[in-house]
């Protein structure tokens, strides 16, 4: 029985998805799974991480090359996630099925998500009325002025009840976008996505009016850090790959690299404040590889690709005995770390 429940739970061509898309969006963290850009309900699509219009040829060969299950259904929660109309037009990820290794890379998050995004739908199948009119309001066309005026007025009404109904439920997540310099001079500058919580967001005017550092000021020599780490790493990466001869790698030259803070919390110890900051990392990176023939005569010219994922922490010091310094940010650790390289001619 659960099994068969489980397996209703699909995308339906032209059929009711709207609680499919609520699911996803949740268990998703109310981002765009492509760009990670966080995009409101409303303007939420569902996306089919192996398109579904691929044919049955090209589908048994992205199954091999993913090395996906043989009953790898495209309709499934495993193919599908949260996707913002940018990104799901001809300009973002488009309807390509060339293998690469950040598709990989999202269809494993998927599937980690898959049993979590069907217990939500079955869960909302449950539920009643209320259910039904808060989907209904979270759906809003908020573009549309008098409809946004009704949702701020009204609103708050539910956020209030709900916090009086257990004040921990009260809480609400605020995304910010920090723009951090890594190379200035070049005009270079890395996206940095702020996730806050009441907690956070607490820390947030902490750092800014008592102890007189912005947020990006503080993050700019870690974030640094870190896009050299994730070079340097990618780069030994290649040359460890197994191969009859050593391989020389180039420069490695990002595709992209998302950067998230998902906690900031603070805390005095001493005659300091320590703030800590914990977040995840995504990068495509690509570099040309040489490789010396197992001959000797001459060179193979390679391609290498990589996919790198983790998590990362920062701490960060205010000296409350001189408030003339500003925050000291620490090292960036890196956490986790997850690579996928490929290297072709």
């Amino acid at each position: 029985m659960v099994r068969s429940a489980a397996g209703s739970v699909r995308y339906r061509k032209g059929g009711p998805n709207t609680v499919l898309r609520l699911a996803l969006w949740e268990i998703w963290g109310s981002k765009c799974y492509w760009c990670n850009t966080p995009v409101l309900l409303n303007s939420t699509q569902i996306d089919h991480i192996v398109p579904q219009n691929v044919s049955e040829a090209r589908l048994e060969e992205l199954k091999s090359a993913y090395r996906l299950p043989i009953d790898f259904d495209l309709h499934d929660p495993r193919n599908l996630a949260p996707i913002c109309t940018s990104c799901n037009g001809v300009e973002g990820k488009g309807n390509t099925t060339h293998v690469a290794p950040v598709v990989m890379t999202r269809l494993k998050y998927a599937e980690k998500r898959r049993s979590a995004v069907i217990a939500r739908v079955l869960k909302f199948g449950r539920s009643g009325k209320v259910a039904e009119h808060l989907l209904q309001a979270a759906m809003a066309d908020l573009s549309d002025p008098d409809i946004r005026q009704e949702f701020v007025e009204h609103a708050p009404a539910v956020v209030q009840t709900l916090a009086m109904t257990d004040p921990e439920l009260g809480d609400y997540l605020s995304f910010h976008l920090v723009e951090v310099a890594v190379q200035s001079e070049a005009g270079d500058y890395q996206r940095v996505q702020v996730t806050l919580d009441s907690r956070g967001r607490t820390a947030v005017a902490l750092l800014e009016k008592v102890c007189g550092s912005a947020l990006d000021d503080v993050l700019q020599g870690p974030v640094i850090q870190l896009v050299e780490e994730i070079s340097g790493r990618v780069t030994d990466g290649f040359e460890a790959l197994e191969s009859a001869e050593p391989i020389t790698v180039g420069e490695p030259t990002s595709d992209f690299v998302t950067i998230n803070v998902d906690s900031l919390d603070f805390r005095r110890f001493a005659g300091t404040v320590e703030f800590t900051f914990g977040g995840d990392f995504e990068a495509s990176l690509s570099a040309s590889l040489v490789r010396v023939r197992p001959d000797g005569d001459g060179t193979d010219d390679l391609q290498g690709d990589a996919v790198v994922s983790g998590s990362f922490s920062i701490d960060a010091v205010w000296e409350l005995a001189d408030d003339q310094t500003g925050v000291t940010a620490g090292d960036c650790i890196i956490d986790a770390w997850t690579q996928d390289l490929h290297a072709a001619r």
